[in-house]
């Protein structure tokens, strides 16, 4: 696969068409408003850590077909087998907004409709949402269809075990997760619309500038302690020889499978 054929143009607009058009809509949002809104600060969070991508390719394998641009030599930790794609960037904000704003929705229903708490119906169903969006993203686009593969994976953990269309069901585990906390980010809020985060950066700060740059810095770091939290565990599999089931046939044609 050495051309961008119509699904891999499409993946590719999805992250630059997504990614731009959420961070739009959050500048928006927090013009309307007068500080930065929710939305926004996930953005700002998701592109933030997606440099983390490589060394999770790494880990678990996964390798992208090889007609798709690449990030330059100097991205940081660019571990990815062939190079981490160029839309990875951006398509950490598509990726992980839609699902995430999926299940605060989803969760704001049932909360009010049972009456559950909403902490927990936020971080219940985000987990529930982000591990299918994972699933339908990663295993049915990505393994199944050709647009990226893992060459190897825990023994028992994956779906289509031994094919080049496998898929470990601890990615999903793992993405579940991070939709969860941003679920919980943007749907807990106060009267006023504010953010858990916002709150803690109001308490803290004298001015609404003081706010917005504690707001920021908070939500970058959280955003790199819950995607590090979900990455441990793939790297020290990696590390121990723990993945190591998959094909022996090359993923895609005219490039080696990333060794062991």
């Amino acid at each position: 696969m050495n051309e961008l054929t119509p699904l891999l143009r499409a993946s590719i607009a999805f992250a630059y068409v997504g990614g731009f058009t959420f961070v739009v809509i959050g500048v928006w949002l927090s013009i309307r408003r007068r500080r930065i809104h929710p939305l926004l600060l996930l953005c700002i969070s998701a592109i933030s850590f997606s440099w983390i991508e490589a060394p999770y390719d790494w880990a678990t394998y996964a390798q992208f077909a090889p007609a798709i641009p690449r990030m330059p030599s100097w991205w940081p930790l660019n571990m990815t087998w062939g190079g981490l794609p160029a839309s990875v960037p951006p398509g950490y904000i598509a990726y992980f907004i839609v699902p995430t704003l999926i299940a605060a929705f989803l969760g704001r229903r049932l909360s009010r409709r049972f009456a559950w708490p909403r902490p927990i119906a936020l971080l219940s169903v985000g987990l529930v949402v982000g591990f299918l969006w994972a699933l339908l993203f990663n295993a049915g686009l990505g393994a199944r269809l050709g647009v990226f593969h893992y060459g190897r994976v825990i023994h028992g953990l994956a779906l289509f075990e031994g094919t080049k269309n496998q898929y470990p069901l601890y990615d999903a585990l793992a993405m579940g997760v991070q939709v969860m906390v941003f679920t919980y980010l943007i749907g807990r809020t106060d009267p006023q619309g504010r953010t858990v985060i916002d709150v803690w950066a109001d308490s803290r700060a004298k001015t609404s500038v003081q706010s917005a740059l504690l707001s920021v810095v908070a939500v970058i770091l959280l955003g790199h302690l819950v995607y590090g939290a979900v990455f441990a565990p793939h790297l020290i599999t990696k590390v121990a020889g723990l993945v190591d089931a998959g094909p022996t046939d090359q993923l895609f044609d005219g490039v080696a499978n990333q060794p062991k």
